[in-house]
């Protein structure tokens, strides 16, 4: 009994110290560093300026709370149940339709996920014009994308332009950095994650 709390007490310490460290490492982890910062090409400083004439931080930070006030327990179930990131959705969410439960784009993508029709009947649901169907939808289908493509960014990029679209670019060395889509992304999660902190 002593043995297995000992084990458990031991595997629990380092659990919470490899949750707790890991983030403080991050970049390093990925071979970047803070002394030696990364630097991007022109068409990905492109993206990155366009994405922050989008919407400042505070115009953003309306729309998280907005998001969580009006379906934060919806998407985290929904998020739970495809096996999806909270932040990830939320941030979609806010992307495509700026929390506008009645946006329709130009290319017949609709609701808050802006799921085309085609999208959400390959997904299994009809009426998408109701918000949880269309956070389902638009949720099952971004977990979809993740596991064929098995990287988050190219996941994204795939939700925005659609999947042979970025096919057919990776055939010629795409990189999703480039895209201002996955810029304006980054910046929903990143004021999401201040915002809980």
């Amino acid at each position: 009994m002593k043995t297995m709390l000992k084990l458990f007490t031991a595997f629990f310490l380092a659990a919470a110290i490899v949750l707790w460290i890991a983030p403080l490492y991050e970049n390093q982890l990925r071979g970047e560093s803070s002394l030696h910062p990364k630097t991007y090409s022109k068409p990905v400083k492109r993206a990155m300026a366009k994405s922050i004439r989008w919407a400042d931080d505070k115009q953003i930070l309306r729309l998280v709370n907005k998001a969580e006030k009006k379906y934060g327990s919806h998407i985290n179930l929904i998020s739970r149940k495809y096996y999806a990131c909270p932040k990830d959705i939320k941030a979609i969410a806010i992307v495509e339709s700026s929390m506008n439960e009645n946006a329709q784009s130009r290319e017949g993508a609709i609701g808050l996920m802006g799921v085309k029709r085609t999208t959400a009947r390959a997904m299994g649901f009809d009426d998408i014009e109701h918000s949880l169907n269309n956070l389902n939808a638009g949720t099952k289908y971004y977990t979809t994308l993740l596991k064929k493509f098995k990287d988050r960014e190219l996941a994204l990029a795939a939700y925005n332009l659609g999947p042979a679209r970025v096919e057919n670019r990776l055939s010629r060395g795409f990189d999703p950095e480039t895209m201002e889509y996955i810029w304006k992304i980054r910046r929903v999660v990143h004021i999401i994650d201040k915002s809980e902190s």
